[in-house]
């Protein structure tokens, strides 16, 4: 449309050069626009199409979403294993359940207990010794007995205080890093499940949509194109004895057939290059059909949209 539209006028401008001083400088053209292309990183198929042509959306409204059945259950699988990394750390870094040190507690307890009774055996045992009564191999085998309850109750108190301590300082390291991971992992599934669900990037009107629900949509292919209210831009084409004359910076009035005022505008962009030149010898007389293509941006948003004819004329020429 727009590769045709502007041959036309720049031919109509190029055969009629006279128009433009007749009407005070008035040179010819269109409304552009800069379409925002709304695409998902993922392919997948057009679950729901939220908007059809012409609607007029804000910035943050839905779109489109894509089926997302595998994104759900990988993002289940993610966070369960973030909760048995997390158990796991947990577990390292307070050493054994209660139950089991509860086990260890009564063991030790039990060991006490033998060694109260192997001690009083063999004080028992040492004070009959000194008037005979028993033989030394008696009393040396009670205090065999006691040296061993008490080797007894000191290996219970060390494991009680083994299974108070948490793991060693590799084995939690290796926890906390097991534990980033999952988190990660859990944050790129929720990524992967948020990207199915596409949302508006800025306030717009939709230009067109491109694909129905149920369709395949490939990865990185634009469902819905946008056109913000400020990204509408004037195009228009300036004759060669012009153009010295127009600058980047130069205000100019937009008309069109709908127009009550001027809409005002600044041009943006010059081309450097004559468009649709004759050959490269000019004469005088073919000068004047050379035509550069400009661009003008509007001072406020405006309500035309591309594809429109306008004029444009200097706003010193008003």
């Amino acid at each position: 449309m727009n590769t045709v539209y502007a041959w036309i006028l720049a031919v109509f401008s190029a055969l009629w050069p006279g128009a433009a001083d007749e009407a005070g400088k008035t040179y010819f053209g269109y409304v552009e626009g800069e379409y925002v292309y709304v695409a998902a990183k993922q392919s997948g198929i057009l679950e729901t199409l939220s908007v059809t042509r012409g609607d007029t959306v804000r910035t943050g409204a839905q779109l489109f979403t894509l089926d997302s059945d595998q994104q759900r259950i990988a993002l289940g699988e993610a966070q369960a294993d973030l909760m048995m990394a997390q158990a796991t750390l947990l577990d390292e870094s307070t050493g054994k359940r209660p139950e089991e040190i509860q086990v260890i507690e009564e063991q030790l307890r039990s060991a006490e207990a033998s060694f109260a009774l192997a001690k009083a055996d063999y004080e028992r045992y040492r004070e009959l010794s000194v008037n005979d009564f028993v033989s030394p191999s008696q009393l040396d085998q009670a205090a065999a007995t006691l040296d061993e309850a008490a080797a007894s109750v000191g290996e219970q108190r060390a494991n009680l205080a083994v299974a108070r301590l948490p793991a060693r300082s590799a084995q939690l390291d290796e926890a906390r890093q097991s534990v980033k991971a999952k988190e990660l992992a859990a944050d790129k599934a929720r990524i992967d499940l948020e990207d199915r669900l596409l949302a508006s990037p800025s306030d717009g009107y939709v230009q067109q949509t491109y694909y129905l629900p149920g369709e395949y949509v490939a990865a990185g292919r634009p469902v819905v194109s946008i056109l913000p209210p400020d990204e509408i831009k004037f195009r228009f084409y300036i004759g060669e004895p012009d153009r010295a004359g127009m600058t980047i910076g130069t205000e100019v009035l937009i008309g069109c057939d709908s127009c009550i005022e001027p809409i005002k505008a600044r041009i943006v962009y010059i081309s450097s290059s004559a468009e649709y030149t004759p050959p490269v010898i000019y004469s005088l007389e073919d000068r004047s059909k050379l035509v550069f293509m400009a661009e003008a941006l509007p001072d406020e948003p405006t309500a035309l949209l591309p594809g429109q004819p306008i004029d444009v004329r200097p706003s010193n020429d008003r």
